[in-house]
């Protein structure tokens, strides 16, 4: 396993940080109790590692996603693949490790969820039958389920201060994630999807 040290509430990864994510990920599997194969859970732990890089993560941000997604769509396949494999990595990196990033931004943590998704579902239909078509199909169709495995991981490896409970429930609110819904839970309060406007 790799070694970690905190240090004014960051943390350190010195060595295997593959081994590392891997036992944070299959931990929030279990947690939550999603069954995925080994090419998912090799994708999720793949990508934690790649936005370990700071040049990695300039890179996604240099355009809106909106603009991205348009690129994509307008180039040709081989280009197609890299910018919506890249389109959906970020949003799922930013929706799930580092949501309480957006709290500061213009667009939230559910717009993230939307275009990832969409990604990942075109990126499938690029491929015929095969493992990866299969293997983005299930990110897409799962995304929110996936956001919630990463943000369990973050939860693990950070301090966060987002246990704000309004903020909760406003994320809540926006992607009706069952590991939001179960921190609600904690904290003594059970969200319902609507509310009455008149008393019977």
């Amino acid at each position: 396993m790799a070694k970690i040290t905190e240090i004014k509430g960051q943390v350190s990864i010195f060595t295997e940080p593959l081994e590392f994510f891997r036992e944070l990920v299959l931990g929030a599997l279990k947690n939550q109790n999603v069954n995925v194969n080994e090419d998912i859970e090799y994708y999720l732990v793949s990508l934690l590692t790649k936005y370990l890089s700071v040049e990695a993560m300039q890179k996604s941000e240099q355009d809106p996603l909106a603009i991205q997604l348009h690129k994509a769509m307008i180039s040709g396949t081989q280009e197609q693949i890299q910018l919506l494999k890249e389109l959906g990595d970020f949003s799922l990196y930013i929706s799930g490790f580092f949501s309480d990033s957006l709290n500061r931004k213009l667009v939230d943590v559910d717009y993230y969820i939307a275009m990832g998704g969409v990604a990942y579902k075109r990126l499938s239909e690029v491929f015929e039958k095969s493992v990866l078509k299969a293997m983005f199909e299930d990110l897409g169709s799962r995304f929110l389920t996936y956001t919630d495995i990463l943000a369990e991981v973050s939860d693990t490896t950070f301090t966060h201060t987002h246990r704000d409970i309004l903020r909760l429930y406003e994320k809540w609110l926006k992607t009706r994630s069952e590991r939001v819904a179960s921190l609600l839970k904690k904290e003594g309060l059970f969200p319902i999807d609507t509310i009455p406007t008149e008393l019977i």
